[in-house]
């Protein structure tokens, strides 16, 4: 998703592991090395897992609290991610028998704070977010608080904290681990497609939470994998601003591989950059499908799922339900209205790759049940 600029850091640990003179478990695939008994398998189990379709969707909670107008702030309209949630909130606040207004942050911080401060004056009964944390629109939340208006967010935590609610968030959803599997989840993926020696690049925007969030999945999995005496690495990591996503990235991604030419794994943070890094790399001939590499990236968007169906050299994505997210929040905005608990929803991610990416739904994945009856019949009966 969409931010104007990024606060640099770099990734927090590049690991490596040495390979050792004994040979594999007989339990483990001839490609698992000198890695421990087990662990090629859990991560095969783990990947498996994951490309299942969802459990059923079960809820409970009070009817919908009628005639809410709420106020929708989006980091920008312009990324598929935040476009998605965007209508996907207004959908739900339909549903709920409540009205919405819609402002677009246009990639900008400080338009999204203008937005924000534009939202509070006209008095909503709560106001929902898309990505955009209290660095951005730190005075916007203010006037937010001063006005006692419940502010809930989709993809967004208070970076101070490593919990899913800061200072001035009555609610946030996901659970901030579903961001971080999205991370996870590739990087074991990849494990699988190099045959246990996935020897990364990597590129991510780390100023968004829900970003960085996906960094730390990835380096657990590095860890777990050097820990088990896998040979696992990142040959070089390369920070960006997604704000440069369709002007500048497609170049670095290009200039980051061209220097690196040891790499097998290319993961990027989100699809809609991995779009604009693979087209750097052709432009530059560096994906020549050659099977020598490949890239892995999630968010589950339709451009990157046709490169997926086609052999291309996106080899899976991990979707999330953006829908089911939004339908969250505002249940939870509903349950505060009434009174009651907010709870955890389960807001799904499933990957795909090319055996199973029909069911993707050509970038419309929201799910494998049909989450809006289920949250009509809570809030209607």
């Amino acid at each position: 998703m969409f931010k104007s600029r990024a606060i640099p850091t770099a990734l927090a640990v590049i690991l490596s592991s040495v390979l050792a003179g004994c040979s594999a478990a007989s339990s483990e695939s001839d490609y698992a090395g000198t890695v421990k008994p087990g662990f090629e398998r859990s991560v095969r189990e783990s990947v498996e897992a994951a490309k299942a379709p969802q459990r059923p969707l079960r809820i409970e909670g009070p009817a919908a609290v009628p005639g809410k107008r709420i106020a929708i702030v989006s980091v920008t309209l312009a990324e598929t991610g935040a476009l998605r949630t965007a209508k996907a909130l207004r959908s739900a606040a339909t549903d709920a028998g409540w009205s919405s207004t819609t402002y677009d942050g246009q990639g900008s911080p400080t338009v999204a704070n203008q937005k924000l401060e534009q939202a509070v004056t006209t008095r909503p009964d709560a106001i929902v977010l898309i990505s955009l944390d209290p660095t951005d629109v730190g005075s916007g939340l203010q006037a937010a608080k001063n006005a006692k208006i419940p502010v809930t967010c989709a993809a967004c935590w208070d970076l101070k904290t490593r919990d899913t609610k800061g200072e001035y968030y009555a609610d946030v959803q996901p659970s901030i681990r579903v961001f971080e599997n999205l991370g996870y989840l590739t990087a074991q993926y990849a494990y699988l497609k190099t045959e246990g020696h996935p020897h990364f690049l990597t590129m991510n925007d780390p100023a968004l939470s829900n970003l960085a969030a996906r960094t730390r999945g990835f380096q657990r999995f590095i860890k777990e994998c050097a820990d088990a005496d896998g040979d696992c690495r990142v040959v070089r990591h390369k920070d960006f601003q997604v704000a440069n996503a369709t002007t500048t990235l497609s170049a670095e991604g290009a200039a980051l591989a061209r220097a690196n030419p040891s790499f097998n794994a290319f993961w990027v943070g989100f699809d809609f950059a991995g779009l604009q890094v693979l087209t750097g790399l052709q432009q530059a001939n560096l994906a020549s499908g050659d099977g020598k590499s490949f890239m892995v990236a999630s968010n589950g968007d339709g451009a990157n799922l046709k490169v997926i169906k086609s052999g291309g050299y996106i080899k899976a994505t991990i979707a999330i339900s953006f829908e089911q997210e939004a339908y969250a929040a505002i249940d939870n905005l509903n349950r505060m209205f009434a009174g009651k608990p907010l709870v955890e929803h389960t807001v799904p991610i499933r990957l795909f790759d090319a055996t199973n990416a029909e069911e993707a739904r050509n970038g419309n994945w929201s799910g494998d049940v049909d989450y809006r009856a289920v949250y009509r019949k809570v809030w209607h009966g």
